[in-house]
């Protein structure tokens, strides 16, 4: 999964999801982009493998430039029209939990999962690895910041929960508007090589 401009929330969020997949184990952990529902169902404690939950918590949304924020004309040569397009910046924060029960781990599942995360989301080579794994040469995810988090314990129907609650993450992402509708493109601009202002 990569991230698409055009698409640019549904694309972020599942790139994310599949970027964080990529580094669990899969017969440990497992990772889900909301907020942890039916998996911390009593009815499913303990849990099997330790959740790693990122929760969209708050988006950020700034137009780019000034006047009509056009950043491509997609200027069409033989039919003389163009298909302006308008970019945006987003910053999407993210809630981090982990969950995990005796069962899945426990206290160890839960610290080796934050030190994953650490290495997933902090420093220099974080960011290069996370853009080159969601990029295609059209845009990807650029982190911003990655910050918090606290253990505690808690129990779920009587058993107990080892968590880390929280870390918040904030990505960075680029959108522009898919292409509209052919317009006419301005061929030529009249002058007036006589016009004085004073």
């Amino acid at each position: 999964m990569t991230y698409d401009p055009e698409k640019w929330l549904e694309t972020a969020v599942r790139s994310l999801k599949a970027y964080a997949e990529s580094k669990f184990d899969s017969d440990v952990y497992d990772v889900i982009a909301e907020f942890p529902g039916t998996e911390i169902d009593p009815r499913k404690l303990p849990l099997s493998k330790t959740l790693i939950h990122f929760e969209t918590d708050d988006i950020v949304n700034r137009v780019i430039g000034f006047g009509d924020n056009i950043f491509r004309d997609n200027f069409d040569e033989d039919e003389m029209t163009v298909q302006p397009q308008e970019a945006k910046e987003h910053r999407i924060n993210f809630d981090v939990g982990i969950w995990s029960s005796d069962r899945s781990g426990g206290t160890t599942a839960r610290m080796r999962a934050y030190q994953i995360l650490d290495l997933l989301f902090c420093g220099s080579r974080a960011r290069r690895a996370i853009w080159n794994a969601t990029s295609t040469g059209d845009g990807g995810l650029e982190i911003i910041e990655y910050t918090g988090g606290r253990f505690v314990t808690e129990r779920v129907n009587d058993i107990p929960m080892y968590r880390s609650v929280d870390s918040q993450l904030e990505i960075r992402v680029y959108s522009r508007t898919p292409k509209g509708d052919p317009e006419p493109a301005v061929e030529t601009v009249g002058q007036a090589p006589g016009l004085t202002i004073p």
